[in-house]
């Protein structure tokens, strides 16, 4: 084995010896190679370009010496270049179908691979290493205990419960058994570079050896679930505190993740199957949460929240959203509420005792680089940040919120990320009515032991036209004083704000999405230099791919929501496609707009926007039995918004069903499936110019 050491590999010339049998041998710097693409040959190309570089600073008078380096150098540069380009496209055609090996090469080449945020600043806490690392477990194990005693309960409200007992009791969840085909489908499905936990045991191991380790794990997993026991060396976690933001030297601005065992992830795979489909099978999950669900996602909840708030103000009503920011919201969930909470929902008997015995006297260990402390006993809150089961349970921690009957108002979550949107006549009762739901959210949160975090929760007031600066608005406050006065008490207060970003989109007051597509227009041109680097190497059709990865996909993120904003604001985000588009293929800068498209097989902004809003139309046709005796070849949806405002008519509660009905007259896409619809829909618009397109909208204005 040859060692290098130090940089480009300087090794004394004489310094060969053997230690437990690893030979040393010596690399001369003339014989280093610093990229695998060069070769001896080249080296020597190299520093004959250095030598009369140093020539040319010593002789600049010299016009020989100027003209002889400056065109040896570009020879030199030229010939690296283009062996560097071949090696590149090498590489890409060796990973083929491998599209994880792909990716590692495009990100290499583009430098876009992300450096991992070092997490060492934690071991400076304290003297010693071993002790920073003890502090900052105790820190995890006790976060959620101590947020929890500063919840003052004594002023909690008590409210009519939101038990789910009386409607679970034609409900019980029971646990089927497993079988040796279950146990091989899971372990064929993990991951082979995940992180391995405190056994070493890894997820390739287990592919290797699944004909061996198979029978046995099915024997022991039909145990747990027959005797509700859930192993207590599968409870053991590794914590891997990951960097959020802010001070890297203070624990709070850190994420546990643990990191568990192999073994564990299938048991639990198991066992969220099985409460998965016995939660959706049963509707038990409100239909204002999102988060961690099947077939619904960010773009689901922002398209909620914005089409409510802008068929609200179509209405002529007064609306207001809040948005909350709970405070370590994984880490402090209490183990015996959720129990509780578990028990409602008609787990009981085995299945409960299986659930309760995964929560209880879990143990874990905090590493930090090589350093790993002490192992602690969890304090009874928290769900494992990293675990299969973690999202699921926390969904039935957090579900009586979204259930939450709040007067004029409506819940939109996703996961812990939710926001509260209120509605009224006039300005005085909106007020009023965000206060009293939003002190309905603020008890629950008290009484199931979650902090708000008032600094960072903020509430917007949405209006269609950009109010006067001057304007007095009442403030909201998070009463954890039993309600009294606002004049009386120091409860904190929640600030008023123009714009804010819930699930990565930028809502502003009045819905206009300009900051948000400003955000976005400095995303795709920082692509660019991306695809500068790229099509020297990759053909056209791996160019376009990669574009569609890259680029349209932050480009349409959410585009249901805020693709019908005005053309001035959306013109700065086609002139970054184009520009990508151009770059990408050797284009020139005066191109042909309908020809690019075209050529480039993909669709303008506009574009993306009205077939994702005609797709997501369709979908909700197709569940929709109603309507299949209901058909009209000129109207397939029926809309029942009418308004005066042209505001509203830049959403979807009034554009789904105009532009489907529009687009059906012509394509006839109501019989096709989604992924015909897509297809004809796609290959309409290749057709169609960009005036054309921005006529589908302005004729219904």
């Amino acid at each position: 084995m040859i060692k290098n050491t130090g940089w480009r590999g300087r090794i004394d010339a004489q310094s060969i010896s053997y230690h437990v049998g690893i030979q040393y041998t010596a690399i001369l710097k003339k014989q280093y190679n610093i990229k695998p693409w060069i070769t001896p040959g080249l080296i020597r190309c190299i520093r004959q370009r250095d030598k009369l570089h140093q020539k040319a600073k010593k002789n600049p008078n010299n016009p020989i010496t100027q003209i002889t380096y400056k065109r040896y150098r570009n020879f030199c540069n030229n010939i690296l270049k283009n062996l560097k380009n071949n090696y590149d496209k090498n590489e890409l055609n060796k990973a083929g179908n491998n599209s994880k090996q792909l990716w590692k090469h495009i990100k290499n080449v583009t430098y876009m691979a992300k450096k991992r945020e070092s997490n060492s600043s934690l071991l400076l806490i304290n003297p010693s290493p071993l002790s920073s690392a003890n502090h900052v477990n105790n820190y995890f194990v006790n976060v959620g205990k101590t947020l929890a005693e500063q919840i003052p309960t004594q002023n909690i409200v008590q409210q009519p419960s939101l038990d789910l007992r009386n409607k679970c009791t034609l409900y019980s969840f029971g646990l089927l058994d497993t079988d040796e085909d279950e146990v091989t489908r899971i372990i064929c499905g993990l991951k082979e570079d995940s992180a391995v936990g405190w056994d070493n045991i890894s997820n390739k191991i287990l592919k290797l050896c699944q004909h061996i380790l198979v029978p046995p794990l099915t024997h022991i997993f039909r145990i747990c679930l027959s005797e509700g026991i859930f192993p207590r060396s599968l409870k053991k976690a590794v914590v891997i505190p990951v960097f959020k933001s802010g001070n890297k030297n203070l624990v709070n601005n850190y994420r546990p993740i643990s990191i568990l065992s192999s073994i564990s992830k299938i048991l639990e795979k198991i066992l969220n199957s099985r409460l998965v489909n016995y939660l959706e099978k049963n509707q038990l999950l409100s239909p204002a949460q999102f988060g961690f669900r099947a077939k619904l996602s960010t773009a689901d909840a922002v398209h909620s929240l914005t089409d409510y708030v802008s068929e609200e103000l179509g209405k002529g009503q007064q609306t207001l959203g809040v948005f909350l920011d709970l405070a370590k919201a994984f880490d402090t969930v209490s183990v015996p509420l959720l129990i509780n909470k578990l028990e409602s929902i008609g787990i009981r008997g085995t299945p409960l005792k299986l659930f309760a015995d995964y929560l209880v006297d879990r143990h874990q260990c905090v590493k930090i680089d090589d350093t790993t402390s002490d192992e602690q006993i969890c304090s009874g809150y928290g769900v494992p940040q990293g675990s299969i089961l973690a999202p699921t349970l926390f969904l039935i921690y957090i579900n009586d919120l979204c259930k939450l009957n709040i007067k004029q108002g409506k819940i939109v979550s996703y996961a812990d990320d939710t926001a509260l949107i209120f509605t009224a006549k006039t300005s005085s009762e909106l007020y009023e009515y965000a206060q009293i739901g939003f002190d309905t959210v603020t008890n629950w949160l008290q009484s199931n032991l979650l902090t708000l975090n008032a600094d960072k929760t903020k509430y917007i007031y949405f209006c269609m036209r950009k109010p006067h600066s001057n304007t007095a608005n009442p403030n909201l406050y998070a009463h954890n004083c039993g309600f009294g006065s606002t004049s009386m008490c120091d409860c904190p207060c929640i600030f008023k704000t123009r714009d804010i970003k819930y699930l990565g989109v930028i809502i502003d007051e009045t819905l206009s999405f300009r900051q948000h597509i400003e955000n976005i227009v400095k995303r795709v041109r920082k692509l660019i230099y991306v695809f500068k680097k790229l099509r020297a190497i990759a053909d056209s059709k791996l160019v376009t791919q990669i574009y569609l990865a890259l680029g349209q996909s932050v480009i349409q993120y959410c585009i249901t929501s805020w693709g019908g904003a005005h053309k001035t604001n959306l013109l700065p985000l086609e002139r970054a496609q184009r520009a990508i588009l151009k770059v990408a293929n050797f284009l020139p800068f005066l191109y042909p707009t309908d020809q690019l498209y075209k050529s480039c097989n993909v669709l303008t902004v506009r574009q993306l926007f009205i077939m994702h809003l005609i797709l997501k139309q369709h979908t909700m046709l197709s569940y929709n039995a109603e309507n299949i005796n209901k058909r009209r070849n000129d109207i397939v949806c029926d809309s029942n918004i009418s308004s005066k405002f042209v505001f509203v008519k830049r959403f979807f509660t009034f554009l789904g069903p105009f532009l489907y009905n529009k687009l059906n007259r012509i394509l006839s896409i109501y019989k096709l499936n989604k992924y015909k619809c897509k297809q004809t829909i796609f290959q309409y618009f290749l057709s169609v110019s960009y005036v054309e397109t921005e006529d589908l909208l302005t004729v219904c204005k």
